[in-house]
């Protein structure tokens, strides 16, 4: 299985430096114009993607529009893939938040207010599960978000999602998984 990630485009909450977590997010123009970009970039590829794989936020089905109008191929939805939940947080600058809740470079919430850094990486194990059962033989994209991204790329080689390189908006990222 070899999935290519890529990170949705720029919001305007990305200006904004604002935890979306679950918000839908509105692409800026640039975003969309990255995205348009990105999605050039795997037409180029010369990869026969099945489909697209897609967090069911606004910002990210929007992405994976453009993209599958490049390579006409279908979106499917999976709530899974959806970026860190940031609960009464969402909404919050960065910077609001982390004068509260960021200790030595770590979120640390009181616990059920926000979902944790083990709860998504769990959660991006799993989705790693479902599209393994799912699309075991195939090459396909994903879009999602970046610390999700980030904890899928984590997830597969059992490592710490701090690890993992931040990614850039629209940015594309191969994984392959031998199974």
């Amino acid at each position: 299985m070899t999935i290519y990630i890529v990170r949705h485009g720029e919001t305007e909450e990305n200006l904004q430096s604002i935890l979306q977590g679950h918000m839908p997010g509105t692409l800026t123009e640039k975003g969309k114009a990255q995205v348009r970009t990105t999605a050039k970039q795997l037409a180029q590829e010369g990869v026969k993607f099945t489909r697209i794989v897609t967090s069911d936020l606004k910002r990210a089905m929007d992405s994976a529009q453009f993209i599958s109008e490049e390579l006409h191929i279908p979106i499917i939805p999976m709530e899974t893939l959806r970026e860190r939940d940031w609960g009464k947080f969402t909404g919050m600058t960065i910077a609001e938040a982390s004068e509260k809740y960021r200790i030595n470079g770590k979120w640390v919430f009181p616990k059920g207010l926000a979902e944790s850094e083990e709860g998504i990486y769990e959660r991006a194990n799993k989705a790693l599960s479902e599209l393994q059962k799912l699309y075991a033989d195939e090459t396909f994209i994903i879009v999602t978000h970046g610390q999700f991204a980030r904890n899928l790329i984590a997830a597969h080689h059992k490592c710490n999602y701090h690890d993992v390189p931040a990614f850039k908006n629209a940015e594309i990222r191969v994984l392959n998984i031998y199974l």
